[in-house]
This record gives C-alpha cells, structure tokens and sequence, in this order.
C-alpha cells in the first residue's frame, strides 16, 4: 500500500502543479481524464470564477448534480462518461441574485484498453424501477478463477457509465459519505490470493481516501455501522472465514471481536466442502452481515453451513439459527426455528440477508444439493437458486416463507457459488445470479473445479412479483473457459 500511496500523493502534485501554472476559468477549465489511473470514466475538472457561486454540471444532458457551497475555487468532479465519445458537459455557474453563466465544454474518451463484456439487455421498465444506476463486482472469469476485475456501475439502457481496474473481489459498497469502498488491491497472502489484506475507501475518482489493514485478511465482506465503524469478516492463521471484527472508523483498530468457534458448533459436518473447491479448515465459510440496528443484533451468513444466525452484538447471546435440522448438537438445537406452512424450504449455501420494511428476512438461496445428505442431493440440472423471503416470530421460533423468485426459472439460473439479493427502499428486489455455472456447452453444472466451467451472470430487478429490469453477460466461444462473475449487484447513484 505504500507504494500505491506514494504514487498517488505524486499524481496529486502534479495535478496540482499543472493547475496553478495556468489561469483556468468556467470557460476554460483544467480537465484531468481518468485522474488516478483507475477509473477511466471519470475526469477531474478545476478552474476559478471572479465571484462566488454554486455549479451544477449536467453529463450527456441524464446525469445532473449541483455542488451548492458557494466559493471561487472549484473543484468538480466529472462521473457518467461514456467510452469512445465526445461527452457533453454543460456547466451552470450559479451567482447571486439568481444570475446564472452557462459554458459547455466536451470530454473525449477513448475505447477502454480492457475487453469490456457486451451486456443483453432484456427488459427495462423505468416507471416501476428504483432510482440509481446498478453497481457490479463483475470479474472476468477463467474456470473458477478470476483473471480481470471489472467493477462497473451500469445505467438503466445497461451503457458503461463507470469503471474501476483497480484490483479487487468481493467488496463493492457506498458509503453514508459518498466514497466506495473496496478491497484493499493487495493479497493478504492468507488463504488464496482472494482474500485482501483489507479495505480501501476512495471516492469516485479513485482517489484513495484511507487504508483499513486486517492482520489476517478480509474476505467477502465489511458493513458500515450507524456509529460510523466497520464490521469486516477475516480468520485467525489456523482457520478460515470465520472471525468477525469491528474496526474502528478513527483509529482502524479492532474494537470488537467474535469468534464462531464459541458461537456455533465447529464439529458439526458439512456438505459442501465433501466435493467443492473449500479448503478443509473452511468449516463455516462465513460471506455476508447485515447489522439490525433496532435489537442490536448482528444476522450473519455461513456458505458451508447453509445457517443464518441472529445474535447479540454485545452479549453474543443467539437469537436464532435458520438453517437445516440436521447435525446440531444439543446446545445449540433449542435456537433453531421451527419451519411452518406448505410451501417452506430451507436455503442452502446462502448469500446477503437483508431486512424489509416489516423486519421479514430476504437472502439468495444458492440452492447448493438441497440437502444435508448425499444420497439426497439435488444435481445442477434438476436444481435452482432463488431470492427468498421468511417472516420469523422470534417468541415463538417459528420461520414462514412469504416470497420466492427464481425457482420457476429453474437450472437457466442455478448459481452454485456467488450471487445476491438487496432489498431497496421501495421494496423492490434486485436479484443478483452472479455465479451461474455451466460447462462450455452451456449445461449446467455443480463442479466448481472443472477447467471447463463458464460462469454466467443475470441480473433482475422484481417490483410486485414483476421483472421490471432484467441483464445477461455471458461469452458465447464455447472453445474456451472464459466467462463473467459478479460476487454482487448494488443501486448505485453516482453521485
């Protein structure tokens, strides 16, 4: 990281350099495209006015944003570009006495250096959709591995709008303060070359902002708590996955700790790592949070365990284990909810729990098996993976499924590894098949180590049971390996 950071404090310099040499106004500004050499579709503008006033900059006349503190030093930065083009600026200064001063200004891009995928866009439906673009942790994928990272945020007619190379997995999010943060563009060196040692925050410039280390590396997942800390998933040097930490915000130290060895059952067996591509000490493989800030509770995610559990963010004490009733010990079987109604299935391999409006509990159920036995097992081509949703009554532990969307779909969308669901403020869903595995033929497929396996990606956009947005990224040659991932979709505004 400190290389990273030495370069960037060099390019600011001469940014900053160049920009004092010259007299750069509203109607000649200083233009820096693709300032910090990771976001290409994005530029830098700065120039200064005789008076005061607020600017509001309009992108290729869809994207508008006005910076409305008052000043003469103006620093703008351009988001929305489009490759390959003359990108229209206009830009509005706003004086006092509502006099205004319009100049336009155009932004050539050039065609990206990376082989960005063609995206099909299926359906597009603006009236019933969420406001925001659609942010992606998309990589292009040899086999099971990752061999370009491409986070993206795409628009509603799926165009390119912004792009990140900077190295990266897992971690795509917006913060309360308008930067992302992602994965630290450095491996840990601990269990596999995916798993960062940490996070970077930068803005959307690709600025890098601050640098949060974990000892023994970040994977899958960090959320920002209300109090402005980070909760970030990492391990010990001797197990994998399966410590959560508070970091805090100020400090970047560890806070808080929770070891699952003491909150769940580290014998209890697991399916998936008998035939997938699992290290042996990933006995609980832990991939995402949510924090319930009403009961203080934090809900947490086990790939390997196919269990969501609720528990205490001070006491530890467990809430309740939504999982299969299969392999608890005594201990822990009185905290498992007890399923009702005809149509209940339990999720296996599971993603992202998230909470609506009404406290009900939505996740993407990969589906992995759909069972804890062997002998049971579900294959690919019979399989299916799902966004679902449970209403839980904690005094009574009992879980209702109340929703469900992907099963009609069957194997077309069976992800055996990846994939999201985000409950957006409408209520709306955005469901995220990212890991749509299939051999080079297009069949779908549970191996996760074959050398032929294509990912697949599709990504949808539910409004009252209704596709209202739907995209496929896929590579057709079915000569080699080569596919798209995305670990997550998110609603992104860019500004």
């Amino acid at each position: 990281m400190e290389e990273l950071l030495k370069k960037q404090k060099d390019i600011e310099h001469n940014i900053e350099s160049k920009y004092l040499e010259g007299n750069y106004t509203e109607e000649n500004p200083f233009i820096v495209l693709n300032p910090f050499e990771t976001c290409p579709l994005s530029a830098l503008m700065k120039f200064k006015t005789k008076e005061e006033c607020s600017v509001t900059v309009f992108i290729e006349d869809d994207i508008e944003k006005e910076f409305k503190e008052l000043k003469k030093d103006h620093e703008i930065p351009i988001l929305g570009l489009i490759e390959d083009k003359e990108n229209c600026i206009r830009v509005i200064c706003n004086y006092k006495d509502n006099n205004k001063k319009e100049v336009i200004h155009y932004i050539k891009t050039s065609k990206l250096s990376i082989e960005y995928p063609s995206i099909e866009l299926i359906k597009c439906d603006e009236i019933d959709m969420y406001d925001g673009m659609i942010g992606m942790s998309l990589g292009r994928s040899e086999a099971v591995k990752t061999i370009e990272h491409l986070y993206s945020i795409i628009d509603n007619k799926a165009r390119l709008r912004w792009l990140y190379t900077g190295v990266s997995c897992h971690v795509f999010m917006k913060l309360k303060n308008g930067n992302l943060i992602v994965d630290a563009p450095i491996s840990s060196g601990i269990c596999g070359a995916y798993t960062s040692a940490g996070f970077i925050e930068i803005d959307m410039l690709g600025r890098i902002k601050n640098f949060f280390p974990i000892r023994f590396g970040l994977h899958h997942d960090v959320i920002e708590l209300t109090n402005g800390n980070f909760l970030a998933i990492t391990q010990r040097e001797n197990t994998k996955q399966d410590l959560l930490v508070e970091i805090d915000r100020k400090t970047k130290e560890v806070i808080n700790e929770w070891d699952f060895r003491k909150i769940l059952d580290f014998n209890r067996e697991t399916v998936i790592d008998k035939i997938s591509v699992n290290h042996p000490l990933d006995w609980l493989h832990l991939n995402s949070l949510v924090y319930d800030e009403e009961s203080n509770c934090i809900i947490a995610s086990s790939r390997n365990q196919s269990t969501v559990v609720k528990f205490n963010k001070d006491t530890s004490e467990i809430k309740w284990i939504l999982a299969p009733h299969y392999g608890w010990n005594n201990k822990l079987k009185k905290y498992l909810l007890n399923p009702i109604g005809d149509n209940f299935e339990f999720s296996y391999a599971q993603h992202t729990p998230s909470l609506t409006y009404n406290r009900n509990l939505v996740i993407f159920d990969n589906g992995n098996f759909r069972s804890y036995k062997l002998e049971d097992a579900v294959l690919a081509h019979n399989n299916y993976s799902r966004a679902v949703e449970y209403e839980i009554d904690e005094e009574k532990m009992t879980v209702k499924q109340v929703w469900q969307y992907g099963k009609e779909r069957g194997n077309e969308l069976y992800c055996a590894y990846l994939g999201a669901v985000r409950v957006l403020e409408n209520n709306n869903r955005l469901i995220c098949f990212g890991g749509i595995t299939k051999d080079i033929f297009g069949n779908p497929i549970d191996d996760m180590k074959s050398n032929r396996m294509k990912n697949q990606i599709t990504i949808v956009e539910i409004a009252n049971d209704k596709v209202v947005f739907e995209i496929k990224i896929k590579d057709t040659d079915i000569t080699k390996p080569i596919g798209y991932k995305c670990y997550r979709a998110e609603k992104i505004n860019l500004y």
